[in-house]
């Protein structure tokens, strides 16, 4: 079976933290049928200083990662506010012009402009279209403009499958008044033979680490995690905590740097910039701690990742947490509170001994890559024929 897979969310060699659970995904699905993978980006002339946009020429036409060829075609893009309603007709064209072979079968990863375009490239070829929802396309979107709304409803009606991940992204999707019987869930991934324990380490009460991944973002929560820290440490609890991110426009980590120095924090927090994703693994096994304070997450990868590793995890309520985090892995929090989330950690903290690191792993072992490859295959397969 041919697939054409598309998504604005792929890593590359300038942006190699963006969109790894598409490559991982995309890495097991090759393994099964031949993929011709797309990520178009925005053309962007080589004007150094400008952050990411700058960066977005040095990204090649294609590029090889960990053996998949991805073709990285240019499309016009405008500002968000000004344009965004025809984002997809550039993305369409760009992908219809770049196009070498006819698929079986098109997968667009978010639901717009990378859905709409793949719908309007399925029709034109005749051919069905899948599309994987992440959070973003299926809350913000449509939350943030009702003309967007359309564009997102528009996409997900049309297509003839969607995958959800979670039971809260399945509500949004119908919602936006997709047929459930066209839904298909099936999780986000975790590779289960590289995110493993570290049988070695030792919990140490009196020196609690805590572990954040992800974007340097308000919506992230980081603020939030902020001012849990502080309540820890007013309580005397020893902990530090590590965040790993990338900020999305540049200039998120500043503002966070800032928080933690008015809440006299600063020598127990650690920031350090996005890490290759295969350093990740010894990065989550060493942690005592993974948080996760999200305002919105339709799944939360990173809380699997650190699961296969055996970590205990806390985590807000927060649309996909709720499946995944039960006492038996960590503890839940609410939303926006820097207490509840406090004093979700030390609970942790305090009966750190009673969480099993093998029971905790095998909480993950249901979400290993090659168990969601095998289910999307069998979505293609139904599908198509």
């Amino acid at each position: 079976m041919r697939v054409l897979l598309t998504s604005r969310l792929y890593p590359s060699s300038a942006f190699p933290e963006r969109g790894t659970f598409v490559h991982n995904q995309a890495r097991f699905i090759s393994k099964i049928c031949e993929l011709e993978i797309f990520s178009p980006i925005p053309f962007f002339p080589n004007i150094p200083g400008l952050g990411r946009w700058s960066a977005l020429s040095r990204v090649r036409e294609v590029e090889e990662i960990d053996g998949l060829r991805v073709r990285f075609p240019r499309y016009i893009s405008f500002p968000r506010r000004l344009f965004f309603n025809y984002a997809w007709r550039m993305y369409f064209r760009t992908i219809k012009r770049n196009l070498n072979i006819c698929p079986d079968l098109i997968h667009a990863h978010l639901a717009y402009p990378d859905g709409l375009a793949a719908v309007h490239l399925g029709k034109e070829i005749g051919k069905p279209v899948v599309i994987s929802v992440h959070g973003h396309d299926i809350r913000e979107l449509p939350e943030t403009n009702p003309y967007w709304r359309s564009l997102v409803s528009q996409a997900l009606c049309r297509a003839d499958g969607v995958v959800v991940s979670s039971h809260d992204a399945r509500e949004r999707v119908i919602k936006l008044g997709v047929d459930p019987l066209r839904l298909y869930d099936i999780s986000q991934g975790v590779d289960c033979s590289i995110f493993v324990p570290d049988e070695s380490k030792v919990f140490n009460k009196n020196e609690c680490r805590l572990l954040y991944a992800g974007r340097f973002d308000k919506k992230k929560g980081l603020g939030i995690l902020i001012d849990a820290l502080k309540i820890l440490r007013t309580e005397n609890r020893n902990v530090m905590l590590k965040l790993v991110g990338a900020s999305k426009s540049g200039g998120g980590e500043e503002q966070f740097r800032l928080q933690a120095k008015q809440n006299q924090v600063t020598e127990w927090v650690e920031f350090e910039q996005a890490s290759p994703w295969g350093e990740m693994p010894s990065i989550m096994a060493a942690a005592d701690i993974f948080v996760l304070p999200s305002y919105y997450d339709s799944f939360g990868i990173v809380l699997i990742e650190s699961m296969a590793c055996g970590i205990p995890v806390v985590a807000t309520k927060c649309g996909g947490p709720e499946q995944l985090v039960h006492n038996t892995v960590g503890r839940l929090a609410e939303i926006g509170d820097p207490v509840s989330l406090a004093n979700a950690i030390s609970e942790v903290i305090d009966n750190y001994e009673s969480f099993d690191r093998e029971i905790i792993r095998n909480n993950s072992l249901a979400y290993d890559y090659r168990s969601v490859a095998d289910q999307i295959y069998r979505m293609y397969s139904e599908i198509v024929n």
